[in-house]
């Protein structure tokens, strides 16, 4: 059975070493170039802009207490995370975003 919060589409950061790209528009299935280490879905932009921002200006240990603090959203469904199978390396290109979903 699909819950709506698994339909709903969500904005997207997607987390590769000390790079933390976000797409802008919302998506439900996104599929991100170069793949990353991991993804988190936000119900909102202004969710996934803060978290984008302290991902990339927070000390590192900041940085962990803040994922870590997701860990409710992330079991109630609010959030949205994923591990991608073989992230890529990052690299100094644009990430590119597209949504596969089919719907």
């Amino acid at each position: 059975m699909t819950t709506a919060t698994e339909t709903q589409s969500r904005y997207w950061i997607a987390i590769n070493r000390t790079s933390c790209a976000i797409s802008r528009f919302p998506m439900r299935e996104p599929k991100v170039t170069p793949t990353p280490e991991q993804m988190f879905g936000f119900p909102t932009l202004e969710e996934a802009e803060a978290a984008q921002r302290t991902c990339l200006t927070a000390p590192i240990e900041d940085v962990a207490n803040f994922l870590d603090s997701l860990l409710p959203d992330v079991q109630s469904g609010r959030v949205v995370y994923r591990r991608p199978e073989n992230p890529e390396r990052p690299t100094r290109d644009e990430t590119v975003w597209m949504d596969s979903n089919d719907h």
